[in-house]
């Protein structure tokens, strides 16, 4: 059963106890205390509303026993001190008790109910977490620092679209700056990534036309790029110093690329589309192109492969071409074609009589030689020979002939001969000649042989027996020179 009553009845009537429901102005009371207003509308100067209990800091402060939900009304804080229960109580305005000490409600200062983020700057008490789940979280702004965390530690400005770190007027979609925090880690960018994450990339693509509707690049579009800007001239250039940029060289339906990179605003080798690396050129023809000046100060690798190095040669060696799709190679200056491979000389050494009509080899004079595996060699000879009549007796003449024998073979000869010259008797006149032959790889003999055509006459012979010997001992002696040259 529900009662109605008048608040007259309540005030004069203390400890009525019922458990209906008590209505105000209203003949059906919705809750256990429902007050209407007796003027919801219009313009009546009529007050309604509801007063609770108004008392100062001291006499909060010195209730006891009180029921945990009290809400009281405090108009003072000038009285009592601002501790324990009354720790909060730094302001006038609504408290109510949490069993513990007086909690702040409402503040009277607030032009809206309540203080909230709207309305008033505050400092959280605590941590706090809001849990969105499948709510989005958005803030619409259209200020230059619309949002921003502990001044310009991160900034957005909405009004261009910009995002900045370390400062709130970023120059570009996101802007960095560290203004004098130090020289290390302040510095510093970094991402990590662990496990199934151990590969972080950073991307930089580009499109024509716009984000809803992109289409291909042509060829010579930039793709992105890395700068590195000093400030000059009272700013900061953005492609002015030094970088790395790539340019798409294809034709919208393939992915070559080039990588370009500059050094103090000009481009200094270039990465080109086919992987080939130029030095001071932008159209490098082979893999590695230098258009300058080379300085070496290490070792020179040539040959080997993808896998295995190639040969730094020996000390003394030099380089060589081996020709067209074929590496260079290092070789002594004596296995290069047309260089002298070897000079070699021999000289007869004991004196020898050969009969008429008969041949000998020079003692000697026979050397061996060898053409290295694999290769082709020129030998050039030059042979110098004396024969003398074996008897000095005047009038008489003799003639023969010097050969070059190969592995007893007669490759080249020459004609001597000996006579009278006036009062001189037995004068032998010398023979020089030359031959050059080819050999390719492998060991040969070479020696001298002589063939006395006519009278008896005498090879490596020792001419002390002349007017005027000095100790000429090679005097006429069996010459052979041989240089080797490599074809």
């Amino acid at each position: 059963m529900k009662k109605t009553v008048l608040l007259s009845a309540i005030i004069f009537l203390p400890g009525l106890k019922t458990k209906a429901q008590i209505g105000i102005n209203t003949n059906s009371p919705t809750s256990t205390l429902d007050i209407v207003a007796k003027n919801a509308t219009g313009n009546s100067t009529t007050i309604d509303g509801l007063l609770l209990p108004r008392v100062d800091r001291q006499r909060a402060k010195s209730m006891t026993s009180i029921p945990t939900s009290t809400l009281i009304y405090v108009n003072d804080i000038s009285t009592g001190p601002q501790s324990g229960t009354t720790a909060n109580m730094d302001t006038v305005g609504y408290y109510y008790f949490d069993g513990s000490v007086w909690v702040k409600l409402i503040s009277t200062t607030n032009s809206t109910f309540g203080s909230n983020i709207y309305n008033s700057d505050g400092t959280l008490t605590g941590s706090r977490t809001v849990t969105q789940g499948s709510n989005p979280l958005t803030f619409t702004t259209t200020a230059t620092n619309g949002f921003s965390v502990d001044g310009n530690t991160f900034s957005i400005d909405a009004a261009n679209n910009r995002m900045g770190l370390g400062t709130i007027i970023p120059r570009g979609k996101l802007e960095i700056v560290s203004d004098n925090v130090g020289d290390t880690a302040e510095n510093d960018l970094y991402f990590n990534g662990y496990g199934s994450s151990a590969y972080p990339s950073i991307f930089l693509g580009s499109s024509r036309g716009t984000a809803a509707s992109p289409t291909n690049l042509v060829n010579g579009d930039p793709i992105g790029g890395y700068y590195f800007s000093p400030r000059i001239n009272g700013g900061f250039g953005n492609t002015l110093a030094s970088g790395i940029l790539s340019i798409y060289k294809g034709d919208g339906t393939n992915n070559l690329t080039d990588l370009i990179f500059r050094t103090s605003g000009g481009d200094r080798a270039i990465i080109n589309e086919n992987g080939n690396f130029g030095i001071g050129t932008s159209t490098p023809q082979k893999q590695l192109h230098v258009n300058g000046a080379l300085q070496v100060t290490n070792e020179l690798n040539v040959g080997g492969n993808a896998s295995t190095a190639g040969s730094a040669g020996t000390a003394g060696q030099i380089l060589t071409s081996n020709g067209s799709g074929t590496p260079p190679s290092w070789q002594t200056i004596n296995a290069i074609s047309g260089t002298v491979y070897s000079a070699h000389y021999v000289q007869g050494t004991s004196a020898l009589t050969i009969p008429q009509g008969t041949t000998a080899d020079v003692p000697g004079a026979t050397i061996t030689l060898t053409v290295p595996p694999g290769r082709t060699q020129t030998f050039l000879f030059s042979v110098l020979g004396y024969a003398i009549r074996s008897t000095a007796t005047a009038g008489q003449a003799t003639q023969g002939v010097f050969s070059l024998i190969q592995n007893g073979v007669k490759i080249s000869s020459a004609y001597v001969s000996s006579g009278d010259g006036g009062t001189l008797v037995n004068l032998p006149v010398p023979v020089s000649f030359l031959k050059a032959t080819t050999l390719s790889s492998g060991t040969y003999i070479f020696k001298i042989r002589y063939s006395a055509w006519f009278g008896n006459q005498i090879v490596n012979h020792l001419p002390s027996n002349y007017g005027g010997y000095d100790g000429d001992t090679e005097a006429m002696l069996t010459k052979i020179q041989v240089l080797v040259y490599n074809n």
